[in-house]
């Protein structure tokens, strides 16, 4: 009779692991989701950040007698896909703008026109933003980099030499020869620059500008020439590049009275890539730094204040900058800065709902459900990416939606590795006791 029960008990403690086996094989099964994006995605947008940018410009005139036909331009910052979405809330000043006007290197400035400012005498002006910005980080597959059309504007104008960054140097030449050595990919050789010029200048400040050869000569360099031999690098090796300028911040409350130079170099099927190595930024933008120029207006200096006059000698410029939080109110009538907001601010739950599934086990758990969500967010990846590039308020809407769903499909795998764990966790639970009832019986046995 006992062996009987014994025999019995076996049978049902065997179908009912075989019954939580079953269930597992069940669990993972895929939730049912697939897609195949057909774009190539080039980055990602996080991390939104709202802020207030106050710029205040000062021009007096030092000398004895006065300055007469003054000419002013200001760069100002704009819509930039996809680092940040601007309002211009107020441009005030002791006599009012003339116009904007646009150069050949798509920047765009207020220009003001003065007859004369008298000795001692100033001109202010104060350019209120509020902005909406991102961090950035490309996601480039080396083998989806096309090739240079050589004979294209952007390519002709972006590889020549030029001021303070002299790429046809025969020492800049021999230099970019040697680190590119047999590589051919662009973004690859772009890669190597980068590393070389990080290792090779030490960062001092400059009281004028330099350039490529003298920082390459010396060693040494603020943001100016670290972004001036970058791009002399890259242009003696055959790679589109440019220089930048703008603002760039530590923290959200912050002023300063400088501006700060980074650089881009392009890639065909990417577009401009941005490189800050001051800032250790590669392929990666952080969400406190705002372009004003790109590139420069070859008649002009590399400052971010262009002044013409009659006696430049006697007029000098100063300017603060100031960050300061900013709201998400701001933009109340601009739906596009809204939504997206909105949107991107729930990745920062999706990513952390990803991680925690992630040590969860769900690569072993649901393959294929992992699988799917990946597909899922490349796929959101890229409606993003599209609609801030064609400042498309539908295909936002299309991304929130997405993001709900990623959302759901996301919470809906941690459950079932939960379910997964738990059951483990029985299977265990019976084994260590069918183990441990089969030791007490043997011991028994032993004692009978």
């Amino acid at each position: 009779m006992q062996k009987l029960l014994i025999r019995n008990f076996k049978k049902r403690r065997s179908l009912l692991i075989f019954s939580i086996l079953l269930l597992l094989f069940s669990l993972i099964l895929p939730l049912g989701y697939s897609s195949a994006a057909e774009s190539i995605l080039k980055y990602r947008v996080r991390s939104p950040r709202t802020s207030r940018i106050t710029h205040e410009i000062t021009v007096l005139n030092k000398g004895i007698l006065p300055v007469k036909n003054i000419k002013i331009w200001v760069p100002i910052i704009k819509n930039e896909t996809p680092y940040h979405l601007v309002l211009i809330n107020d441009i005030m000043a002791n006599l009012p703008y003339k116009n904007f006007e646009n150069d050949s290197s798509n920047n765009t400035y207020i220009y003001w026109q003065i007859n004369s400012i008298l000795p001692g005498n100033i001109f202010k002006a104060k350019i209120e933003y509020s902005i909406l910005s991102f961090d950035v980080q490309y996601v480039i597959d080396t083998h989806l980099v096309g090739n240079y059309s050589t004979k294209s504007w952007l390519y002709e104008t972006y590889t020549r030499p030029e001021q303070y960054i002299e790429s046809d140097d025969p020492l800049l030449k021999e230099v970019a020869q040697s680190i590119a050595e047999n590589e051919t990919n662009p973004h690859i050789l772009a890669s190597k620059i980068a590393d070389f010029v990080s290792k090779h200048l030490k960062y001092t400040v400059q009281s004028e500008e330099k350039g490529a050869r003298w920082a390459l000569e010396h060693g040494e360099g603020d943001c100016s020439e670290f972004s001036y031999l970058f791009t002399a690098l890259c242009r003696a090796c055959g790679i589109p590049a440019r220089v930048k300028a703008g603002f760039a911040f530590h923290s959200n409350t912050e002023i300063t009275e400088f501006g700060h130079m980074w650089a881009e170099y392009y890639l065909p099927n990417y577009g401009w890539i941005p490189v800050d190595l001051t800032w250790h930024q590669v392929c990666h933008q952080d969400s406190l730094h705002f372009g004003l120029l790109h590139s420069f207006p070859i008649k002009y200096p590399y400052d971010i204040v262009f002044i013409e006059c009659s006696v430049p000698a006697n007029i000098e410029v100063y300017q603060t900058v100031e960050i300061s939080l900013g709201s998400i109110a701001d933009f109340e009538n601009f739906s596009l800065a809204n939504l997206t907001y909105d949107t991107i601010c729930k990745t920062e739950t999706i990513e952390s709902l990803y991680f925690f599934m992630t040590m969860m086990g769900a690569r072993i758990f649901s393959p294929k459900d992992y699988e799917n969500l990946e597909n899922a967010i490349k796929e959101f990846d890229l409606t993003v990416q599209r609609s801030l590039e064609t400042k498309d308020l539908n295909g936002i809407k299309q991304a929130n939606i997405q993001i709900e769903y990623i959302s759901g499909l996301a919470e809906a795998i941690i459950f079932k590795c939960g379910i997964m764990l738990t059951l483990i966790a029985l299977i265990i639970t019976l084994i260590v006791f069918a183990i441990s009832s089969k030791k007490r019986r043997n011991e028994a046995c032993f004692t009978l």
